[in-house]
């Protein structure tokens, strides 16, 4: 029962912010600009048919090719949509959480409960989640019925990423809430939140590019310094991947034939290097990921246990 009050109050706290019914409004809007897109044999109309593009990537001597189509539509949402905008306004929303929480005189009436300190802490952590958990699930739901609907395209492997978007969040989540419970200052783990999330990318991009371009594997240090790194940080591109994995998406550059011999060559890196990314298994991914999450989260209620209020 005390769990689940916690949990309904941080919802309905979430609830009665403006950026909850914003990002719902955004849903919304993409829902609606992919309704208004429809794909013909030959051709992409946009606005029902206001304005057309013109391309052969989405057809076949068969007609429209609706898995090509289905793959790239994953791929973008998941990668710009989901994957980035809804992360970072999902982190600003959340950031004060926290904050709010150990202020002077909400502190007091939490602790005064006969609850133990670590426990409060992890169920309003907990709580914070349910916010990205409703957001995710509208979005996703709705833009899967609209592409079913509208484009006969029906993508069952695209609702997982429900669960794996709430992952994705709650590895950078962690570091908003130590950050906030330390500074108790929203800005600050809005900040150093989105800096740690540059810098996991970082890390991770800096591997793949050792895949990418194999001359650079020729400095060993630097090339084994950046695959450890990689294992200690959250995977958080390696769960996009996994999202798109399970959607069965693809990245349009992967539809077009290169021009150049050098530019085929470094497709074929890229293409070798998402397959291996691909064939990582999800355990080890989710697993790895969620041992950072425990020691960050861990910190945090060894903090919150022993601080004076």
């Amino acid at each position: 029962m005390q769990f689940w009050a916690i949990i309904i109050d941080s919802f309905r706290e979430s609830k009665d912010r403006k950026i909850f019914w914003v990002m719902l409004l955004l849903s919304s809007v993409v829902a609606a600009a992919m309704f208004c897109v429809s794909f013909q044999p030959g051709r992409v109309d946009i606005m029902f048919g206001m304005w057309t593009i013109e391309t052969s990537a989405f057809t076949s001597a068969d007609g429209l090719r609706a898995d090509r189509l289905a793959a790239v539509i994953i791929d973008g949402i998941m990668d710009h949509v989901l994957g980035f905008v809804g992360i970072v306004l999902s982190v600003i929303a959340t950031a004060n959480f926290i904050p709010n929480f150990v202020e002077r005189g909400t502190v007091d009436l939490v602790l005064s409960k006969p609850i133990p300190r670590w426990r409060l802490l992890l169920y309003r952590y907990l709580g914070a989640m349910s916010f990205l958990g409703v957001q995710t699930a509208f979005f996703v739901v709705l833009t899967f019925l609209v592409a079913g609907v509208r484009w006969n395209v029906w993508l069952p492997g695209y609702l997982l990423s429900i669960p794996l978007i709430i992952l994705l969040f709650s590895f950078l989540y962690c570091i908003s809430a130590l950050v906030g419970l330390i500074t108790r200052s929203t800005i600050t783990a809005i900040l150093l939140t989105l800096l740690g999330w540059v810098i996991i990318a970082g890390v991770q991009s800096l591997d793949d590019m050792f895949v990418l371009y194999p001359d650079w594997q020729k400095s060993e240090a630097a090339y084994h310094t950046a695959r450890t790194a990689r294992w200690i940080v959250p995977k958080t591109s390696d769960m996009t991947r996994l999202a798109k994995r399970w959607g069965h998406a693809t990245n349009f550059l992967f539809l077009v034939e290169p021009e150049t011999t050098k530019d085929r060559e470094l497709v074929q890196r890229a293409e070798k290097q998402e397959a291996q990314r691909a064939a990582m298994n999800p355990v080890v991914i989710i697993g790895s990921s969620l041992l950072f999450e425990v020691c960050v989260v861990l910190i945090a209620m060894f903090k919150f246990s022993r601080t004076d209020y």
